[in-house]
């Protein structure tokens, strides 16, 4: 993998602005579980906002492997500025970006279905990390209620605004 300045540039802003956004994000996420009304998982909707700049970098520089740098970048930045996650925040990043980068080179980056199921799984393996390596001890219909909202969210707050910028840079640009 060879990359220019350019292209180092964009990986490394939208990596930093990816961060900024995640950890309020993940905060809030984390608040919602302390809402009486609203059942335990519920964080999980807020899921896809944590890719938009993860697939937007994809989108944007159309290379192999870049939304697995971007994902480990933005990692590391999140650890840095405290996120509740802590240090597995940087595998649970990587590893989103690596599942965005696979079905971008499956349904290649035009497709919008493609976009929208990485988005969808990439979302949904966050919380397999959650339940797998971090070994929260949730019922199974918490765990399920999680992956049905995440994938939705990855869907609808991932992969669509993702869509959006990315046509309107295009245009700008």
């Amino acid at each position: 993998m060879h990359y220019n300045s350019k292209e180092l540039s964009i990986i490394i802003t939208f990596s930093a602005i990816g961060a900024i956004l995640s950890v309020p994000i993940g905060h809030l996420g984390n608040y919602l579980k302390t809402v009486p009304i609203l059942p335990l998982g519920t964080g999980q909707i807020l899921a896809g906002l944590h890719l938009v700049m993860v697939t937007l970098t994809a989108l944007r520089l159309r290379k192999p492997g870049v939304a697995t740098i971007t994902g480990l970048v933005k990692g590391l930045v999140e650890a840095v500025l405290f996120s509740f996650h802590g240090l597995p925040v940087i595998v649970m990043s990587g590893v989103q970006g690596f599942i965005i980068d696979i079905f971008f080179q499956i349904f290649w980056y035009d497709s919008k279905i493609g976009s929208a199921l990485a988005c969808g799984v990439s979302a949904l393996s966050n919380v397999l990390f959650i339940q797998l390596f971090l070994g929260m001890p949730f019922p199974a219909s918490v765990y399920s209620l999680m992956y049905i909202l995440s994938f939705i969210s990855g869907v609808l707050l991932g992969a669509y605004p993702s869509q959006l910028l990315h046509k309107m840079i295009n245009k700008r640009v």
